[in-house]
C-alpha cells in the first residue's frame, strides 16, 4: 500500500505525520525542537514542490509513505491521481490518502505562512515547529488510526 499525507503546503503537517508513522519521531513523547531537524523536508517544500508525491519511505510492512501539499484543490488533485492510476492499469485501491489539513492551529498557519510563503524562515519556522509540537498529539493519533486501518489491507 502506499500512504499519502497531505496538507496545504506539504511543508509541516505532512511530513510530520510521515516521521512519525515512519519512526523517524517517536509516538511516545512531545518532539524536541531538535526532533524536527530529522524529519525529511520539514519547512523546506516550496510552490514548486505542490502537486507532487514525495516518497519519504517504507514502513516496517512494506507500505511507501509520501507527502503531498495540495493547496485547497485536495478532491481535485487527489481525484487526479485516481484518474491517472486508472489510465496507466495501477490499481488505485492500494492508495491511501491521508488529510492532515484539520490538524492545524494559528501557530502553524502564521509560521508556515511565514516561512514558505513569505520566506521569513527566521520568524517563521520557530512559529510553525511550536504550532506543530501543540498539534503532535492530533498527528499522532491519526498516523495510529492510519496504521490500523492499513494493517488489513
Amino acid at each position: 500500500m502506499k500512504i499519502v499525507y497531505h496538507c496545504y503546503g506539504g511543508a509541516h503537517a505532512s511530513p510530520t505525520a510521515a516521521a512519525i508513522h515512519l519512526g523517524i519521531l517517536s509516538n511516545n513523547r512531545l518532539p524536541s525542537w531538535n526532533d524536527f531537524k530529522k524529519i525529511p523536508y520539514f519547512d523546506c517544500i516550496t510552490n514548486k514542490d505542490h502537486g507532487k508525491l514525495i516518497f519519504i519511505g517504507k514502513d516496517e510492512r512494506g507500505n511507501e509513505v509520501y507527502i503531498l501539499g495540495r493547496r485547497n484543490s485536495v478532491q481535485l488533485v487527489i481525484h487526479i491521481i485516481q484518474e491517472f492510476l486508472k489510465l496507466s492499469g495501477a490499481d488505485y485501491s492500494q492508495y491511501y490518502f491521508v488529510d492532515c489539513v484539520q490538524l492545524y492551529n494559528p501557530l502553524m498557519v502564521t509560521g508556515g505562512f511565514s516561512s514558505r510563503a513569505m520566506g521569513w524562515v527566521k520568524l517563521g519556522r520557530p512559529l510553525v515547529t511550536l504550532g506543530t509540537i501543540f498539534s503532535f498529539p492530533i498527528l499522532v493519533a491519526k498516523v495510529r488510526e492510519t496504521i490500523q486501518y492499513t494493517i488489513g489491507k
